[in-house]
């Protein structure tokens, strides 16, 4: 448990802390990887390439959410930056619940009635 995490901070001050204190270059990092990660794993299909690409996923959306944040937050109010923040916020929380499935889904196997 994070100590420094106050009992009535959200997800996403949690979240938020966390992006500004991680280095820019870690939040390209987390981006780009998760793109060519997830890419690798739809293309390959390795065992496991489910989970491994809704991961990948939940990185990627992480660094672009963390990234367009921090735009905001330097003055630069866009539009687009809000709008990028906004999307890829909600498609992050969405890969994150489709990755949850998937392990699940590892988890409980084939189900054969």
């Amino acid at each position: 448990m994070n100590a420094s995490a106050l009992p009535d901070e959200t997800l996403v001050d949690v979240l938020e802390a966390r992006a500004r204190r991680t280095p820019f270059d870690r939040l390209v990092i987390d981006l780009v990887g998760g793109l060519l990660v997830g890419a690798v794993a739809i293309w390959a299909r390795p065992l496991g390439w489910f989970p491994l690409a809704a991961a990948s996923a939940c990185f990627a959306f992480y660094g672009a959410w963390a990234l367009a944040e921090r735009h905001l937050r330097d003055n630069h109010p866009h539009a687009a930056w809000r709008s990028l923040a906004r999307v890829a916020g909600w498609l992050g929380l969405a890969a994150f619940v489709l990755l949850l499935f998937a392990l699940l889904g590892v988890a409980l196997g084939p189900i054969k009635s």
